[in-house]
């Protein structure tokens, strides 16, 4: 009779055995009335938000909120295999006692969507079942927890407790990712505690190398905001997104993290590789972590890890020495403190770290001498100069050689710079080379963060948590004139998330965000108050409005090393405000989420180059005349056969039959530029601003047998970003003008020729993009229990960097650079002959200009970034806790940021010209260099990973990855990635990112010896040996492509130079079967492609498309070569003392790279520097270094 009431209940259920209620429960007409009106409710409810999410989305609030929360979920049986219906299932949070309840739906299932990651038990009661318990469920973020239980009959008092879990394969999602725990956070060898470094531990990661953009430093050395961040599966560093407890921590210059957490305040780390659910937006990647909460229990710890420079190997290229290595010292201190202020109902968790490093640097450089400074010449001594032996001392005709300081008279700024060179060295043991000046100062690099967080239970339906995180960083780079790079950096992200329950089934989550961050590199000079600009002469001087400015010039006689700053200010300030809200609800089979994001995004930022100008003195050739003819005075213009490059006014002079000109210390002196001066009107600095908006909606749907679909739809629309005094101008390849979104009201009439009058850009310049639609699907099919089949698809916008807004500023007289090489850097009046000479200035003024410098430029119609993922995994349970997963993840991107120059002299399809001095825009100088979407990429990879939770004091992760990345640039600053103007096939090819094979293991093992073990159980061997643990971290990987190209490309600015392969050689036969750091591939296997100036061609001639262009570019593609793989071996052995029962204390030692094996760079490609190419220079992580560690907590 049982089995027939199971079978007649399976027709009605699809297809599951029902159990009875042992006590025989009739369902009253009533009651089932009740149940059909509250779901219609629910239902109504759900539907009536969508226009109120519409609403929200249409307020210029804020985008940006993803979901930080989790969901369990799991399927109720009797003994016999029938599913439970009606079973009431109790989720409690063992750190809070927080609760949440429901009920098995017909199919026996339950699920318990938005809770926060945490660890909790589960209690399913049933009449006339005993009741049963998992007493430990960990509900790791973003995924959900498999609460599946069994029920035994009897009575409801009594109860039952389940030890075996079933196996946490995801049977609910097609997400493929990784959740790093908190043991493996606490535990793994981090060095400098970088958080990031966890995502390297699963597969498709690719860490930056260095020298790529935003690769990592070494110990000790400068690095900068655009460190952090990490490459994942085929995307750019900048395709990444970062969230902690659901609110992003990504800047939006680089679309890096804004941020560096303290780890001991996390709780749980987890990578979201592939098609993850329409929650997330603004990226292809997701890196999502959760803090700590108090708990009913206080907790914390408090910390030191320490590095000395005297634990550490010398670096692979250092010379071998007797003597001290350099001063290191990095100390990282801190600790972590939580617990109830009311229990059960409110709780506070906070940390606090901060790191103080200091390596000593010798930097060395060559300065001139006093005599050579002073002007001390000898129109008649043949005295050699020290530093250029082939020139001689000479005086100027017209000046005395008793008064040699009479030269820096004629010139304010000589007379400024002077006293500022520095003291030449006496210790000749600290110079290497011809260097005569060494100065010893440190590189420091220090940082102070706090987290926050409050947790508080209001009712037992509605739970509030406010967090507050604040990171505060500075590092300060020396150089040889003490004229330091200061780069700091201030993180703070806020968030006030409210979770309310309207039914045990319908959840209502409100986020809260706020994420400041500042980040500037520039001269520390310029903090100070002193207008260098005016000490030294400069005019113009009133055009410097910003104390940020107040730096000075860069000024260099050639050969020598620099003075001043010179350097860019490059840098922003953003705020951005957010607001999402998530409604879910459990219909049946469908466990529904909608909700709507908003962000509100301002920020100024700047992007200038040689904000105070540069200034180079050299040497200048003078006119040459026929044999046996004296020239009658400066520049005599009779017999010449050579022009020389000297400017007009130079003094030429014959001494005993000898042309003598100004020297580089004379034009010095007398404030002559003659190479490489430039200097800047107007800035980049801009005010932005942008609203965001997004909507979504998901549906994990349960459909039976083991089957599950994730669908959903998300929606963006991103905002062009404005300027808000619209200060934005950009070339129109069409018209050939500049055209602005509002007309400056000052204008030379030298330029109006080049503005178009007759029409404006809308404000942001880039054309709207409204139908940013990105649906999403999976499925997940448990085969049988174990083996879990899983699949998805989705579409993923992407972010516009805001550093591609500096191409709406370049554009005269906005902002341009001006060479005034062979001028005078004061713009005074100079006197020659007794002709005063007006010239320009370090600060030109841009009403009085009289050349038009080539603008930058940006494209109105411009398309969002659009990556389509992919991907299929099989899960399969190995027993003993061990998971198996074997996956493939595929992608392909459209619409990538990419950079050019548009004005090259010939483009795709050309005629060969005559002569190649025509650019598609001759009225202006080369180098349009310009921001466009015509970038692409395509990943495949397939990846097998094992991994074991914590049983018996071991767990690990094991994963080996194939992939093959390809793209037509690399990142959106790239511009020497690209060849051509249009033609963007021709720079298709290994991505900078592409790892072809790469490996990865980690873990950690308790030592079975000590108290409670067979060995060393004693007081003494469990004092000696007892509590040990060891955790390795190991890497392998084959090398990072890189370019081998030219140099000189005339035909174009800001491009790769191709080359060509030599006749009879092939990309094979460049490698060598010896090859060492020395030469690492052969560089007479490829030639430099020719000059426009060799160029020559039938006029009038077609060349197809379909080829390079002959002679100008060569047929060897980008990123040909192949640089080192690695091999790095990490490890970490922690001693644990067990001071009381709730206080243990923790020694640890931890060694990076503990093989001291070299991890190189890529050599250099360059085959325009024959001394460098084919040589592998550097490293890009140290060699061995060890730390130690001390750590209380309780």
């Amino acid at each position: 009779m049982l089995e027939i009431t199971q079978h007649q209940r399976a027709k009605r259920t699809g297809g599951h055995a029902v159990s009875p209620s042992p006590s025989h429960e009739t369902a009253s007409s009533w009651s089932s009335a009740v149940r059909s009106t509250a779901r219609r409710s629910s239902l109504a409810l759900l539907l009536a938000a969508l226009p109120l999410a519409a609403v929200g989305v249409l307020s210029p609030a804020a985008y940006g909120q993803a979901s930080s929360s989790s969901d369990a979920a799991g399927k109720v049986t009797d003994i016999t295999g029938a599913v439970v219906p009606g079973a009431t299932v109790h989720v409690i949070n063992n750190g809070t006692k927080a609760e949440r309840t429901t009920q098995t739906n017909g199919s026996g299932e339950w699920s318990v969507p938005n809770i926060p990651p945490a660890n909790y038990s589960v209690r399913v009661e049933k009449q006339g079942f005993k009741t049963s318990t998992i007493p430990s469920l960990d509900v790791q973020i973003g995924q959900t927890a498999n609460g599946s239980m069994t029920l035994q009959v009897g009575g409801s008092t009594e109860t039952v407790e389940v030890s075996t879990l079933p196996p946490q394969l995801q049977t609910q999602e097609a997400t493929v990712g990784q959740v790093i725990d908190q043991k493996q956070i606490n535990d793994l060898p981090l060095n400098g505690r970088n958080v990031l470094q966890l995502a390297t531990l699963a597969p498709g990661v690719s860490p930056p190398q260095t020298g790529q953009t935003g690769a990592p430093a070494q110990t000790g050395t400068a690095s900068n905001s655009r460190n952090l961040y990490i490459t994942v599966d085929g995307g750019r560093g900048n395709s990444t997104n970062y969230v902690l407890d659901g609110t992003y921590v990504r800047s939006v210059r680089f679309n890096n993290m804004s941020l560096l957490p303290n780890t001991d305040t996390l709780q749980e780390f987890n990578l979201l590789r592939s098609t993850f659910s329409t929650e997330y937006g603004q990226g292809q990647a997701v890196v999502s972590m959760v803090t700590k909460s108090g708990t009913n229990s206080l907790h914390g710890s408090g910390y030191l890890f320490a590095r000395n420079g005297i634990f550490d190997a010398r670096n692979y290229f250092a010379p071998p020495s007797t003597g001290p290595k350099p001063d290191f010292h990095r100390y990282q201190f801190g600790g972590t403190f939580g617990g109830p202020i009311i229990k059960d109902k409110l709780f506070i968790f906070g940390g606090y770290e901060g790191q103080r490093s200091s390596r000593s640097t010798v930097n060395q450089a060559l300065f001139p001498t006093q005599n050579e400074l002073n002007g001390t010449w000898d129109a008649t001594s043949s005295q050699a100069l020290p530093s250029t032996p082939s020139q001689q001392y000479r005086t100027p005709i017209g000046y005395s050689k008793t008064n040699p300081a009479g030269l820096t008279v004629t010139n304010s700024v000589a007379r400024a710079l002077n006293p500022t060179y520095p003291v030449l060295t006496s210790d000749a043991a600290t110079i290497n080379g011809a260097n005569n000046y060494a100065l010893i100062l440190p590189f420091t690099d220090n940082y102070d963060s706090y987290t926050v967080r409050g947790d508080v239970t209001l009712t037992s339906k509605h739970s509030m948590f406010g967090r507050y995180a604040n990171y505060n960083a500075s590092q300060v780079t020396p150089t040889a004139t003490g004229s330091s790079t200061s780069n700091p950096l201030l993180g703070r992200n806020a968030v006030l998330g409210d979770t309310y329950l309207i039914t045990s089934k319908l959840v209502n989550e409100v986020r809260l965000g706020w994420n400041e961050f500042y980040n500037i590199t520039l001269g520390v000079l310029q903090n100070s108050s002193t207008n260098w600009a005016a000490v030294e002469g400069l005019s113009n001087v009133t055009a410097l409005s910003s104390p940020r400015q107040n730096g000075r010039a860069g000024y260099t006689i050639a050969g020598f090393g620099n003075v001043g700053d010179g350097s860019g200010d490059q840098g922003g300030h953003e705020n951005i405000l957010s607001v999402g809200d998530t409604l879910s609800d459990v219909l049946g089979k469908h466990t529904l989420k909608v909700g709507f994001q908003g962000q509100n995004r301002r920020l100024w930022q700047i992007a200038d180059n040689n904000s105070r100008g540069i200034a180079t003195f050299d040497n200048c050739t003078p006119a040459t005349y026929a044999a046996g003819y004296t020239p009658t005075g400066p520049n005599d213009p009779t017999n010449v056969t050579s022009v020389g490059n000297c400017p007009v006014g130079t003094k030429t002079y014959v001494v005993n039959g000898t042309t003598y000109f100004y020297n580089k210390f004379q034009n010095y002196a007398r404030g002559m530029c003659t190479s490489g001066c430039n200097g800047n009107a107007g800035t980049t600095l801009g005010h932005y601003r942008d609203n965001t908006y997004g909507a979504f909606i998901s549906d994990t749907w349960n459909i039976g047998h083991g089957l599950t679909a994730n669908l959903g739809l998300r929606w963006e629309y991103n905002q062009p970003f404005h300027e808000q005094n619209q200060l934005e101008g950009s070339l129109d390849p069409g018209t050939g003008l500049i055209t602005f979104t509002k007309i400056p009201a000052v204008i030379p009439a030298s330029y109006r020729p080049y503005i178009d009058f007759s029409r404006t850009y809308q404000p942001g310049i880039i054309q709207p993009f409204k139908k940013g639609f990105m649906p999403r699907v999976g499925l997940a099919y448990e085969v049988h229990p174990g083996t879990v089949v899983r699949a998805g698809y989705g579409i993923y916008f992407d972010n516009l960097n805001t550093n591609e807004l500096q191409f709406t500023r370049y554009a005269a007289p906005l902002y341009y650079q001006q060479s005034f090489n062979n001028q005078f850097v004061n713009g005074g009046t100079y006197f020659n002959n007794g002709v005063p000479v007006n010239q320009p200035s370090l600060y030109p003024d841009p009403t009085t200009s009289t050349t038009l410098p080539a603008p930058f430029s940006i494209f109105p119609f411009n398309k969002q970034p659009l990556t389509q993922e992919w991907n299929v995994s099989l899960q399969q349970d190995l027993g003993h806790g061990v998971i198996m997963e074997m996956a493939y993840t595929g992608s392909n991107t459209h619409h990538m940021w990419k950079r050019y120059d548009q004005n090259m002299y010939i483009q795709y399809p050309f005629q060969i010209a005559s002569n190649l001095t025509t650019r598609p825009f001759a009225q202006f100088g080369p180098g349009i260099l310009t921001s466009s979407t015509l970038g692409s990429a395509n990943f495949n990879g397939g990846s097998i990973k094992l991994e074991q939770r914590t049983k018996n004091g071991l767990y690990y992760l094991g994963s080996y990855q194939w992939s093959k990345n390809l793209d037509n640039i690399s990142g959106e600053a790239g511009a020497n990635d690209s060849s051509y103007a249009t033609t963007t096939s021709f720079d298709h090819s290994y991505s900078n990112f592409d790892v072809r094979n790469r490996a990865v293991i980690s873990g950690g093992y308790e030592l079975p010896m000590g108290k409670g073990h067979k060995m060393f159980s004693g007081p003494v061997g469990t004092a000696l040996a007892g509590g040990w643990s060891l955790q390795p971290a190991v890497q392998l990987r084959t090398g990072y492509p890189f370019n081998i190209a030219g140099s000189g490309c005339a035909f174009a600015n800001f491009i790769a130079c191709r080359v060509y392969l030599a006749p009879g050689r092939t990309v094979a036969s460049s490698y060598k079967a010896n090859r060492g750091i020395s030469n690492w591939f052969d560089p007479t296997a490829y030639s430099q492609s020719p000059t426009v100036a060799t160029f020559t061609g039938t006029p009038g001639a077609y060349v197809s498309a379909a080829r390079p262009i002959p002679n100008l570019q060569g047929w060897v593609t980008r990123n040909t070569g192949r640089g080192p793989g690695t091999v790095s071996f990490d490890l970490s052995g922690i001693k644990n003392f067990r001071i009381h029962e709730r206080f243990n204390m923790q020694f640890r030692a931890e060694a990076y790279n503990i093989i001291n094996h070299g991890i190189f760079n890529n050599p250099s490609g360059a085959l325009g520097t024959p001394t460098a190419v084919g040589r592998i220079t550097g490293t890009s992580l140290d060699n061995r270094s060890l730390q130690f560690a001390i750590k209380g907590t309780f």
